[in-house]
């Protein structure tokens, strides 16, 4: 007869064994989901710009990037350690600004790459992120070196986000950061918002 406790044992050590397999297919299967969500929206996001420029095209590029990249998120991690200093007002002041800046920016690139092939290449988790490499390569000039841009992605709000963009090995993040804080040190954070909103008036 087998006794109760080895029962129970075997019992704890198969539902343990299920809940490794569910996570572990969790974790294969983020990279694939966050790598599907990113060509999803950038090929809603091509197809957009293949259209005349006009307010309602505008307005609609506007809404597809506010459900790619997370801007608040982003505008935490430019900020680094001023974060904590600023008021709410400030706060949002500061990622409004930034993210008409990243706006712009986005739509820029994804304007300048048109004439690019752009492949997804492999997406890889890293601690809480999901970063996706990509390669654009110039059809017009087939010797010109592939650009790499990988996307940090994590789940904001139960939808995957760009956090980060890496191109060429040049995080956007840490340039921001490293250039606000160097501005915030010298200027204040007034300066740094009158600079901000000059660049984007300019």
């Amino acid at each position: 007869m087998t006794r109760l406790p080895t029962l129970l044992l075997a019992f704890v050590t198969l539902v343990l064994a299920l809940g490794a397999s569910s996570a572990d297919a969790q974790n294969r299967a983020a990279p694939a989901a966050a790598k599907q969500y990113l060509e999803q929206r950038h090929a809603r996001l091509d197809r957009l710009l293949d259209r005349p420029a006009n307010a309602q095209r505008d307005a609609q590029l506007g809404r597809l990037l506010d459900d790619l990249i997370a801007f608040d998120a982003l505008a935490e991690a430019s900020m680094g350690t001023h974060w904590a200093d600023l008021s709410a007002s400030q706060r949002s002041d500061f990622s409004e600004v930034l993210k008409q800046l990243v706006e712009r920016s986005y739509r820029s690139n994804l304007e300048r790459i048109k004439d690019y092939d752009v492949t997804y290449g492999d997406a890889a988790r890293r601690g809480t992120s999901v970063f996706v490499s990509t390669q654009a390569r110039s059809t017009e000039n087939r010797r010109a070196p592939a650009v790499t841009i990988d996307y940090e992605m994590k789940i904001v709000n139960d939808e995957w986000r760009v956090v980060n963009v890496v191109t060429d090995g040049q995080s956007l993040v840490e340039n921001y950061r490293s250039q606000f804080h160097t501005l915030i040190e010298r200027d204040g954070f007034d300066g740094l918002m009158e600079r901000m909103r000059g660049r984007l008036n300019g």
